[in-house]
């Protein structure tokens, strides 16, 4: 308290000091003021400014606020602070304020007594930043900047598209009103602002009246004491006031107690209601200015800079001053300003737009110049080689073209009603003009745009991350709305005969429909056929045969005479007849054109599509029950495990292969949308199953005939079965390919029912057939029986050579097979020589011949394979270090071959001309002929066709039984004994 006294005495005594001073420089008549008085006055100012500051201090102390008041400000400077972050494009800070502005937000409306409203100034600023968000994304795609940034704008866009689902009602209002937002905001600032206007006019007043009988020199010491700096203000005036009221003390202040004194000073900070209507109106005023002048800056046009683009207004010109030269030259003038610095596109679209009225006078071709410029400005932006086009861009460039599909017709019909045929229209293409009108141009550039949609529309699907999302959802469903403008357009063209952009469009429309089984394409169909108008309603209706559909699209791309075209649709054609079953027809289209030997001299993508054709082909055989057929389409494309790759649907890393930038961005660009895909799971699961049921039975007939000329079916489920048996323990299967494995295991053994119990549970029958799903329980029934045969087979040749004789019930029971299917099967692997057996005059046992050797035999057969070829690689050794033809060659050339047991030339007899072991004679002059190995015979190779025609020339005999040796099974015994033809070695 001693502090303010004192300081109130210095200030007191330097303003009574400063008024005196001026008291005596305006006037000199002045008495001068006696030591009391003096001491008085300074012991009034003393209390006056101590009571005075004790009650603004008692003031501030009682200031009241609620919470909801607090994190309204909190909210405020939140918001202030993300505005700052937005205009430095720090994404990072901009996301942390923009979580903590929503988490204030969710604790203002947990306070009570509130209504649930959003704040004006919170819905405002996350609009503001959904704006901002997309304008950054529109800006940032084509240019290459740092990943951490790019990450963490990813994570903005994403975080504020799913956090302004909440308000979404509340920033569309605010979109379509946004006066009324700011109209509500601006209450409280405008209250403020006022009432600090009325508290300096009413200080101002006071101290005009009180300077009135003060000096002139304190007068302009206040004017420039308020007028120095806004900051000072408070402080300016305080110092205005203690200096005008002890300029007061004089004549007019003269004879008052202290107490009216303090009294008259008091009454300076009160607010007349005379001074604060003045002064709200004045504040109106001034807001009323400063809007027309922004109204004003909105209308008007900036002058553009060196270097920007400049825009010319048309709203000063007259719609009647513009004829068809003059609008075409506007159009133009304005057309080029694209790409330059300081381009606006929306201004640049708001521009043209203010011309399309103009342009309906003159005809539909100027509309189409306007509609063109404009959808070429919105291709603009569309993007680097992994960025796709924004999608409000491509709806909006969606919308223009299909206004342009009607006008496009309309000048067709134009230049056809005014003589010309349609060879002539056509023919103006080759004519050198500069008309940007010409109609042939113009359709062309309508085309290539057509087509840049679709390619925009491909790539936003082929790299949007999260493919379970809304996002790609979204994306998926405007393939419908591109969908209906390239049928329209291929109508027209259809309608018109026009074989160039007939073929282009018939291309795009039937990459759209291939890969769609006909169920879904009718429901598309249907969704579209009610939204139509009623005379396109008989369009959209799916044709019973899609086949002849896409037949017809590929004529048309036929007739355009591109080979890549051809190729491309004719493998679409093959694909989409394998998708619906119709096998033999793929084929056929496949092998009359040979497409397998172009599709491997064409491009990447052409080979990638003949890899679908053939996996599609390969599910097709499948579902028919073609397992051969199916095995040899699958095990192109899964044989090597690269089905991922060469479908392009994913990319592949290996352990000891590496790639360049240039060859993994282009595999990049390679990779289908995920809705294309054909699942590899069941690609996976139908090639092991098609190599179990060919392969079992080809293990079987080999451990009983090792030099059978049947070579290794599948090595993917060889390799798989030695990976098993070397297992020491075996769990059950974790996947589709082990439990594959398993039913292998299970038929090698014959025993069917566990086999077909290991793949009843894959996720194969599910999905086989993507048209029909109740269809895979008739394949999964399919494939058991067919299981049920291979195992009859398989049984049949691994225990053969235990069984004299086989009961046909016997295995009709084991195999639970039909007696028909059994004795059929049973007959096919006799006619084959399969197995060498009979069936009795009743047909109702299975006679076997066991003329098969014992495994020591086969041991001894076995090693002379091995021996033979150890002497052939010898052989070639030899040549190779002497660089002569060494042994047979040599022989075959001169006449003396080693092993030739025929005549040859001069070298007659085995060992030349003189016959002699050692090669006495002229043997080894010259000799000609090919040198031809004989086959050596050592026993087994003929013993299934003696056992067959009745020769006993090599037999093994049991003991008591029917004899194996005879055709007509007759009787025979003894012991088990070798015979051999003793005509023979």
């Amino acid at each position: 308290m001693a502090s303010k006294l004192w300081a109130g005495g210095s200030s007191s005594s330097s303003s009574g000091s400063d008024s005196d001073s001026g008291s005596s420089s305006s006037s000199s008549s002045e008495d001068e003021k006696t030591p009391a008085v003096a001491i008085a006055k300074k012991q009034t100012q003393k209390w006056a400014d101590v009571e005075e500051s004790d009650d603004s201090n008692d003031d501030k102390k009682r200031v009241v606020r609620s919470h909801a008041d607090k994190r309204n400000a909190l909210l405020a400077d939140k918001i202030k602070v993300m505005k700052n972050h937005m205009k430095v494009d720090d994404y990072s800070a901009v996301l942390e304020d923009y979580e903590g502005i929503c988490k204030t937000l969710e604790q203002l409306r947990r306070a009570p007594n509130q209504d649930g409203s959003l704040p004006t100034n919170f819905v405002k600023a996350v609009a503001s930043l959904e704006t901002y968000v997309e304008e950054k994304q529109s800006e940032e795609k084509g240019k290459t900047g740092s990943k951490n940034k790019a990450k963490a704008f990813n994570t903005l866009r994403a975080k504020v598209k799913k956090g302004n689902k909440s308000y979404e009602s509340d920033i569309q209002k605010f979109r379509e009103d946004p006066a009324a937002f700011e109209s509500e905001e601006e209450e409280p600032a405008e209250a403020s602002s006022e009432s600090s206007d009325s508290e300096d006019a009413a200080s101002g007043s006071s101290s005009e009246s009180d300077s009135s009988s003060s000096s002139s020199s304190s007068d302009s010491d206040s004017d420039s004491d308020s007028d120095s700096d806004s900051s000072s203000g408070s402080s300016s005036s305080s110092d205005d006031a203690s200096s005008t009221y002890s300029s007061g003390t004089g004549e007019q202040d003269k004879g008052l107690d202290p107490e009216s004194i303090r009294e008259k000073r008091m009454l300076r900070f009160c607010i007349l209601p005379e001074v604060a209507e003045k002064r709200r109106l004045e504040a109106e005023k001034k807001k009323a200015a400063a809007a027309a002048v922004a109204d004003k800056a909105k209308t008007a046009r900036p002058k553009g800079t060196k270097g920007e683009a400049k825009h010319v207004s048309t709203e000063q010109l007259e719609p009647d001053e513009y004829d068809s030269e003059k609008l075409i030259e506007k159009v133009t003038e304005i057309a080029q300003s694209r790409g330059r610095k300081g381009f606006d596109r929306k201004t640049y679209i708001e521009t043209l737009t203010k011309l399309v009225p103009h342009a309906e006078k003159i005809g539909p071709r100027t509309q189409l110049y306007i509609y063109s410029s404009m959808v070429s400005a919105d291709f603009d932006n569309t993007g680097s080689l992994f960025n796709a086009m924004n999608m409000t861009l491509w709806n909006a460039a969606l919308d223009k073209v299909s206004k342009m599909l009607p006008l496009l017709i309309q000048s067709w019909d134009d230049l056809r009603e005014s003589g010309m045929t349609a060879a002539e229209i056509q023919s103006q293409r080759d004519v050198e003009t500069r008309d940007p009108t010409l109609h042939c141009n113009l359709q062309d550039h309508f085309v290539a745009v057509v087509a840049k949609l679709d390619d925009e529309l491909y790539k936003a699907l082929q790299f949007t991350v999260d493919v379970y999302g809304t996002e790609y959802q979204e994306v998926l469903a405007n393939s419908s709305k591109f969908l209906v403008l390239l049928k329209r357009v291929f109508h027209f063209l259809e309608d018109t005969s026009q074989v160039l952009p007939l073929g282009t469009i018939s291309l795009r429309l039937m990459e759209q429909l291939y890969y769609k089984p006909d169920v879904l394409n009718k429901a598309i169909y249907e969704a579209i056929h009610h939204g139509v108008p009623e005379t396109e309603k008989p369009r959209w209706v799916w044709p019973e045969d899609s086949s002849l559909f896409l037949s017809k699209l590929c004529g048309y791309v036929h007739a355009t005479g591109e080979v890549r075209a051809q190729r491309r649709a004719l493998l679409v054609q093959a694909y989409h007849l394998a998708l619906h079953d119709h096998f033999q027809e793929a084929r056929d289209l496949l092998h009359l054109t040979n497409l397998e030997q172009r599709a491997q001299e064409s491009l990447v993508d052409i080979q990638i599509l003949y890899n679908r054709v053939l996996a599609q082909m390969g599910l097709c055989a499948f579902r028919l029950g073609k397992i051969q057929e199916a095995h040899s389409c699958l095990m192109d494309v899964c044989m090597h495990g690269k089905s991922r790759e060469l479908l392009a649907q994913g990319l592949s890393f290996g352990k000891f292969q590496e790639k360049t930038q240039e060859q993994e961005r282009d595999e990049r660009l390679r990779q289908l949308p995920y809705h294309m895909h054909i699942n590899l799971e069941v690609l996976d699961s139908a090639h092991h199953i098609c190599a179990m049921l060919l392969e079992v039975p080809n293990l079987a007939l080999q451990t009983i005939d090792p030099t059978s000329k049947r070579n290794m079916i599948s090595k993917v489920l060889r390799r798989a079965l030695e990976h098993h048996d070397k297992q020491v323990f075996t769990g059950p299967p974790e996947n589709a390919k082990e439990a594959v494995v398993c039913a292998a295991k299970a038929l090698q053994r014959g025993d069917w029912q566990s086999a077909c119990t290991a793949v009843d549970t894959l996720k194969l029958w599910d999905h086989i057939d993507v048209g029909d799903v109740e269809n895979g329980q008739k394949i999964k029934a399919m494939i058991k029986e067919k299981m049920k045969v291979e195992a009859l087979r398989t049984y049949l040749f691994s225990y053969a050579s235990i069984y004299d004789a086989f009961h046909l019930d016997q295995l009709v029971s084991m195999f639970d097979l039909p007696s028909k299917q059994v004795h059929s099967i049973v007959s096919k692997m006799m006619i084959k020589e399969e197995i060498t057996a009979f069936w009795d005059e009743s047909s109702k046992y299975l006679l076997m011949q066991h003329s098969e050797p014992t495994p020591l035999q086969r041991l001894a057969l076995t090693l002379a394979d091995k021996a033979a070829l150890a002497v052939e690689n010898n052989e070639r050794l030899v040549e190779h270090k002497t660089g002569g033809h060494g042994g047979k060659e040599q022989g075959a050339a001169k006449g003396a071959g080693r092993f030739d047991g025929v005549a040859d030339a001069k070298g007659r007899g085995r060992y030349g001309k003189g016959g002699g072991e050692k090669g006495k004679g002229k043997g080894r002059g010259k000799g000609s002929g090919s040198f031809t190995r004989p086959a050596q015979m050592r026993g087994w190779e003929n013993a299934r066709a003696a056992a067959l025609s009745g020769r006993s020339q090599q037999m093994w005999r049991s003991g008591p039984g029917p004899s194996r040796g005879g055709s007509g099974g007759g009787g025979g015994g003894g012991d088990r004994e070798i015979v051999r033809n003793t005509d023979g070695n």
